[in-house]
């Protein structure tokens, strides 16, 4: 499946949005400098920013339906019709990009 970029940013402004809410008085992610002993018993777990990221783009990821419906349909009414057309210009980046090309 491929994820638009639109939706990759969206996600990442998400992340960015909760992360500055989370950090807004400067704190650091590590554990070292957020552990703070208190004398009541307190569980918790601090993720990296790369690891809080890595969990709202896989929700959003999840939250995407496995088929976009509409496209499909869209798409076999060209296919019906005989004015589906596939920019030349995608083939071949689909070709450099499965052949590893693109780095």
């Amino acid at each position: 499946m491929r994820i638009p970029p639109e939706t990759i940013r969206s996600l990442v402004g998400l992340h960015a949005q909760r992360v500055s809410k989370t950090n807004n008085v400067g704190a650091t992610s590590s554990v070292a400098a957020t552990y703070k002993p208190t004398t009541a018993s307190t569980d918790g777990v601090n993720l990296s920013d790369e690891a809080s990221l890595l969990n709202t783009l896989k929700a959003g990821v999840k939250a995407m339906p496995d088929v976009d419906a509409s496209r499909v349909q869209q798409v076999s009414e060209e296919i019906s019709r005989g004015t589906f057309q596939v920019p030349t210009w995608q083939v071949a980046e689909g070709l450099v990009m499965e052949l590893g090309g693109a780095r």
